[in-house]
């Protein structure tokens, strides 16, 4: 069987509030005004698509830290 290591790297919404303080609300703002889709975030169906907005939504946590670092 495949080892599966999970870095976090990648996390969902309830992850990246509590690692940040951003509410839900502030988090949706950013991702549509400010986060670009594909490198702050990304949506993924169950079955692996990254083209459909239906997926659950994952943030990258250390590419919204440098934009953060870098406003």
């Amino acid at each position: 069987m495949a080892q599966v290591v999970f870095n976090e790297e990648w996390v969902v919404e309830q992850k990246l509030t509590e690692r940040t303080g951003l509410s839900c609300g502030q988090i949706k703002s950013y991702r549509h005004k400010a986060w670009i889709q594909g490198v702050h975030f990304k949506h993924v169906t169950a079955e692996g698509l990254t083209t459909s907005d239906k997926g659950l939504i994952w943030y990258n946590y250390p590419k919204i830290n440098i934009f953060i670092k870098d406003a």
